[in-house]
């Protein structure tokens, strides 16, 4: 039976973290068919740990069956998601990382709008972040516009995306030449053809752990100069003012990932309000 929706999670060195997402996934509310697709980075197969944690009607279940792949060789987020969304049977992709949470009535309120609007390509939801020493709640407007994903230079987490499947097959999935930015890079792609919308409720919970990409300072200020150069007509096509807005913001954000490179997190404390202002 195929699935209606694929939660593909990525994981890597992440035992307990990789648990506590999967029972997030097993508590949704949405009562169809769920496939979850792990990719597994980490050296040593965890299939066994899994087996442990999770009863055989579980892991073979109808409702809520588990894909387990392993990696050998450590490939990145990126491409464990494209793997993922290869093998998913689903009308609907959602993703989530290891360190995340959702709500119980994620899904369920992702798919309801999906359903009930069929040239909307991507739903989102707002998220709490607890890293970084100070908790926020992340707010996109309840319509994505793909004007304001340009000027916010960020949309939300991966762990919030739902997409239809054929809309991220058709647009290839995620850019792995990237250095960071993956998931913004999609959602600009999609919010050109396709309707964006996000739910006024936090429905995904972003926790701190060690090896995440936003503390990889090199990688981000990669990932922001590539968005920038591949992206530079839609950074342009708006109005001259927004566009001379656009590139200020952009040298700005540069310029704060520059000074985090060398003081590391504590940047946080200027690019978060940073970017609530760049919302506006």
């Amino acid at each position: 039976m195929k699935a209606t929706v694929s939660v593909i999670i990525p994981t890597y060195n992440r035992k307990e973290e990789l648990i506590r997402c999967i029972h997030t996934v097993f508590d949704q509310s949405y009562k169809n068919t769920i496939e979850i697709i792990i990719i597994d980075d980490t050296e040593t197969s965890q299939k066994k740990v899994l087996e442990k944690e999770f009863s055989s009607e579980q892991l073979l279940g109808k409702e809520r069956k588990i894909t387990y792949i392993h990696n050998s060789n450590k490939k990145g987020a990126p491409f464990a998601r494209n793997l993922g969304i290869k093998k998913a049977t689903g009308k609907y992709i959602a993703f989530l990382d290891d360190d995340d949470i959702w709500l119980p009535e994620k899904l369920e309120k992702q798919i309801r709008i999906m359903e009930k609007n069929p040239l909307v390509g991507l739903v989102i939801c707002h998220s709490l972040d607890k890293r970084f020493g100070k908790e926020r709640i992340s707010k996109p407007p309840k319509t994505v516009s793909h004007e304001f994903i340009l000027k916010s230079f960020n949309l939300s987490s991966t762990s919030s995306y739902l997409l239809r499947k054929e809309v991220v097959i058709k647009l290839g999935g995620f850019d792995t030449c990237l250095h960071s930015a993956q998931e913004y890079d999609l959602a600009i792609r999609v919010s050109k053809n396709y309707k964006v919308r996000c739910i006024p409720e936090v429905l995904m919970i972003q926790h701190a752990t060690k090896g995440q990409i936003s503390e990889d300072w090199n990688r981000k200020i990669c990932g922001l100069i590539e968005i920038y150069h591949k992206h530079g007509k839609d950074f342009s096509s708006i109005s001259c003012c927004t566009t001379l807005i656009n590139h200020i913001k952009f040298l700005g954000m540069l310029g704060l990932y520059s000074i985090g490179y060398f003081i590391g997190n504590k940047i946080y404390t200027i690019i978060i309000p940073a970017k609530e202002i760049y919302e506006t």
